[in-house]
């Protein structure tokens, strides 16, 4: 108590003091607790201050070092193509490149990494330091790691903030790791249906549709969704007389189309090639009941091409595709530049450019597939070992193995059944040649460094809804989507079989038969000819040689008379009797009646031609006639009598005398082709690529008929070969080192791909008992159908007999699409292509010509 001190104040009423000291305790603990908040809230917010200091310098130091690293991989690239010269890029020069600026192959968990942070050119501080920016950067790492197709740069960029120059913050340091694929890009034509650099007898009677489309409602798009089939030919496209088809899209033509004799088309209206309508985004435009809605291929304005036409002519000279990629060539599916020795990881370039598929490119290109094969009946023939008997070969339909790894040594022959089909998981490369058809499901591509032979059907083991089939889909609900590549030729049907009306099997030689095959061969080998030459022969001409002098004798006019005699003509007065003869009717006789009747013929186009027969179709009344004397009649008796002479002056040419000679000069023709400049001609370094049917054989290049037509920039000629024909065919000879097509001066000698079992590991006749075996057992009335999307950078051959006793009607079905450099498929009663997207996503083809740089990841981590 504070005595003196005197309140003025009222008395407290009772109980007051209690409420008011409870109110003031209140007002202390809110009083604690909002100092204490604030204390803590300045606390949080220095603290955030620095969080988000230190959150930025992070930042900025990711940005800064992800920066360099990109930096560092873009100079490489940049310098590298300036090394090239304008060369293609290519997985071997970029790797040599990369040698010479030292950085080495560097695989393994312990990479030998190589310091580069001195050749970047970057900033230095008064310190001495390299900086980005307000980045200080410590190091940049590097090293390389060769794969299959990729060179792969591992780049390492050490940044710190500058924070400690001021001495109030740590520096903030990080690890920026970025990887970078140096590999070839992405084939882009793997979109198409049918692709070939020459396309011509394949467009006979042929509809090209999606297979989303036909198979609507089942496993596929709703109606009104279907995107157009794509068609392209990069060099180019010949119709024949009635080629009868339909595209459901759009065709793209990189050079001419021509007709069969080879000239230019300019009215498309009246061919009977239709097209398809399509909607401003290119999607299929269909009737009431889903059916396709033809129209005429109308070609896009080049001037001012615009999206989603459904013809392009010339497409490969516009500066901008403005539909959609049409590339200019077909890549090895197997690199082509020597690969690389897989102990030492150099490269071995002897093999580069030689279209051939060498041991080390074939396993580089399969080093990374981890595929399996199994199901079905297996079997794999060792190298070395030959098939030469029939029972050797039903035990290899019967099956030897159990299946299949990533990659198989040996010739394979790969056969499904209903109950068995064949199963594929992943990629899956056989060295050497397939054999295959029947039933097949999974998801995977084939990669075969020889031929593949398609001996019958080969068809998704797809999922049945009552009648419908669900097109890619298995019935253990797994995706069907094939897709194989050769590094030879793919084979489709009976290459063997003859042309109708020839009973042996074609056995590739003069003496034997000829065939559908070896005439796509000719023609194909002529394509390819030519561009080996400079010039190429044009039209005979009557050219003028030179001149001779001619010596002639001179001769002059004489004249000179002489007697002719003067004759009368007489009557003698004597006279003679001559019989008088008539024709007079003895009677009649009963004769046939006959019409001619043409017979349509059962051979297809173009082999295929009427026959004609007179058949008796009634009789009718005829007279017997009969020279008969009638009686005589006299005549009178003439003769011709001499009067006398007449004197006749007439002019006669002799020589002079004594006898004079002149000499004149006159023109000397001769009939010449004229040889003009050749547009094709890819230069003396160029090796071409001849078709075959066995190792040894004959090449038949069909350049003797023809010629070149300066005007048109084209081979004019019929395409039609019917036999071994000198008059149409240059038969080259690969037994002979001079042979001028396959062996010319100055350059290596050509490649020949044969279409027969790769090193004769197989008879061509035992192989076609098995063609046929697989054909007859099938049923007639369907289409020989393959579901695949098939590549090769050679050719897919193919020919489907129209003979029901054989196994097939003549139809032929693709369910994926047909990519080759030379297609010659013939399906005489139809040929259906119809567009999978699924089956080519599923195959993988580089071209290593057009390289890229790409980011493929970042991996930060802490700083060390």
């Amino acid at each position: 108590m504070i005595h003196g001190i005197h309140s003025h104040r009222r008395p407290l009423a009772p109980g007051h003091s209690l409420r008011r000291g409870n109110a003031l305790l209140t007002s202390l603990v809110l009083l604690t607790v909002a100092t204490s908040g604030a204390a803590a809230f300045l606390g949080l917010a220095v603290n955030a201050s620095e969080g988000n200091m230190s959150r930025a310098d992070r930042f900025g130091t990711t940005r800064a070092g992800r920066s360099v690293n990109k930096l560092l991989a873009e100079n490489l690239w940049s310098s590298y193509q300036r090394n090239l010269g304008g060369a293609d890029p290519s997985v071997a020069s970029l790797r040599a490149y990369l040698d010479a600026q030292g950085f080495p192959h560097s695989p393994g968990p312990d990479p030998a990494r190589v310091e580069v942070l001195g050749r970047l050119g970057l900033a230095q501080d008064a310190a001495g330091h390299r900086v980005f920016g307000n980045v200080q950067i410590d190091s940049v790492l590097v090293h390389r790691v060769d794969e299959a197709r990729a060179t792969r740069l591992i780049v390492t960029t050490l940044p710190r903030t500058r924070r400690g120059i001021e001495r109030s913050h740590a520096d903030v340091a990080t690890q920026e790791t970025d990887v970078f694929a140096l590999e070839p890009a992405r084939w882009d034509g793997l979109d198409y249906t049918l692709l070939a650099n020459n396309i011509n007898c394949i467009m006979c009677h042929t509809h090209v549709d999606d297979a989303r489309r036909i198979y609507a409602g089942t496993a596929m798009l709703d109606a009104g969704e279907f995107q157009r089939a794509r068609v392209g030919s990069i060099e180019s496209f010949q119709f024949r007389e009635d080629p009868d088809s339909t595209i459901a899209g759009t065709l793209y033509l990189g050079g001419p189309a021509i007709d069969a004799d080879g000239r230019p088309i300019t009215d498309w209206a009246h061919l009977p090639l239709k097209g398809a309508a399509l909607d401003g985004s290119g999607r299929l435009i269909e009737d009431g009941y889903g059916g396709l809605v033809e129209t005429d291929l109308v070609p896009a304005d080049m001037a001012s091409p615009i999206p989603y036409q459904n013809l392009y002519v010339d497409y490969l000279a516009q500066a901008s595709q403005v539909d959609g990629t049409l590339p200019d060539r077909f890549p090895p599916p197997f690199r082509d530049d020597g690969g690389f020795d897989p102990a030492t990881g150099t490269p071995t370039p002897a093999g580069a450019d030689n279209r051939i598929v060498d041991d080390n490119e074939f396993a580089g290109t399969v080093a990374s597939y981890n595929g399996t094969l199994s199901g079905g009946a297996i079997s794999v023939i060792a190298p070395g070992d030959r098939i030469t008997t029939d029972a050797a070969a039903r035990a290899l339909v019967a099956g030897t193995d159990t299946g299949l790894g990533a990659v198989t040594e040996g010739n394979v022959v790969l056969t499904g059944t209903d109950s068995r089909p064949i199963r594929i998981n992943g990629d899956v490369a056989i060295d050497g040649d397939l054999i295959i058809s029947g039933p097949i499901e999974g998801t995977g591509s084939l990669w075969v460094r020889g031929n593949i032979y398609v001996r019958g059907d080969l068809e998704y083991a797809d999922m049945m809804s009552g009648s419908d089939r669900q097109f890619g889909i298995s019935p253990r609900g797994v995706s069907n989507a094939l897709a194989m590549t050769a590094g030879g030729n793919v084979v489709i049907g009976d290459p063997f079989r003859p042309q109708w009306g020839e009973g042996a099997a074609v056995d590739g030689t003069p003496s034997g038969t000829w065939n559908f095959t070896l005439e796509q061969t000719a023609v194909f080998n002529r394509r390819e000819w030519i561009k080996t030459q400079p010039t190429l022969p044009g039209q005979l001409v009557s050219v003028q040689v030179g001149t001779r002098d001619v010596q002639r004798e001179l001769f002059q006019s004489v004249p000179r008379t002489e007697q002719r005699p003067v004759t009368e003509r007489r009557d003698t007065g004597r006279t003679r009797e001559v019989p008088v003869f008539a024709n007079v009717q003895i009677g009649t006789r009963e004769e046939p009646v006959y019409e001619t009747v043409t017979i349509p013929s059962t051979r297809p186009a173009p082999y295929g031609t009427p026959t004609y027969e007179r058949r008796q179709v009634g009789t009718r009344s005829v007279p017997i006639m009969e020279r008969q004397q009638t009686g005589t009649r006299r005549e009178a008796i003439f003769e011709d009598v001499v009067t006398g002479y007449t004197e006749v002056v007439v002019t006669e040419q002799v020589p002079y005398s004594p006898r004079r000679f002149e000499t004149t000069t006159e023109p000397v023709f001769e009939m010449q082709r004229p040889q003009h400049p050749n547009p094709e001609y890819r230069g003396p370094n160029f090796i071409p690529r001849y078709y075959a049917l066995g190792e040894g054989d004959p090449v038949p290049v069909q350049n003797v008929e023809g010629y070149f037509d300066p005007a048109t920039q084209l081979w004019l000629t019929d395409e039609r070969v019917d036999a071994w024909d000198a008059s149409k065919l240059t038969i080259a000879d690969p037994n002979d080192p001079a042979d001028p097509t396959l062996f010319p001066a100055g350059r290596p000698a050509a490649v020949i791909e044969t279409l027969e079992p790769t090193g004769g590991w197989m008879d061509s006749d035992i192989l076609r008992g098995l063609i046929t075996e697989a054909l007859e057992a099938r049923d007639p009335n369907r289409p020989l159908t393959v579901d695949a999307t098939i590549y090769s950078s050679n050719s897919v051959f193919g020919l489907v007999p129209n003979s029901p006793s054989e196994g097939t009607n003549g139809a032929f079905r693709v369910e994926g699409s047909i990519l080759a450099a030379d297609v010659g498929l013939l399906g005489p009663a139809g040929t259906e292509l119809l567009y999978d997207p699924r089956s080519q996503s599923v195959l993988d083809i580089r071209d290593e010509s057009k390289m890229s740089l790409t980011l493929q990841g970042s991996v930060p981590a802490p700083r060390p």
